[in-house]
């Protein structure tokens, strides 16, 4: 993973991958896609919970110091 790698290059490539899977290819490169996928994997889900932690704490009641804890 290169650290300008975006969630939308990164399900790009997964999708790839599924499609080359889907096909004809042997066992070797199998398991090398494989491997490829299971790190985007994590890359995506990574960015997919960072992005869903900025919505909630931006949707989150805002406090005042008028208000109690």
């Amino acid at each position: 993973m290169t650290k300008t790698m975006t969630l939308e290059a990164a399900v790009a490539r997964l999708e790839e991958i599924a499609a080359k899977l889907g096909g004809d290819v042997s066992i070797d490169d199998a398991v090398k896609l494989y491997g490829e996928a299971v790190k985007l994997l994590d890359f995506a889900n990574g960015k997919l919970e960072a992005a869903k932690l900025k919505v909630e704490k931006l949707a989150a009641p805002k406090e005042t110091e008028d208000e109690p804890v």
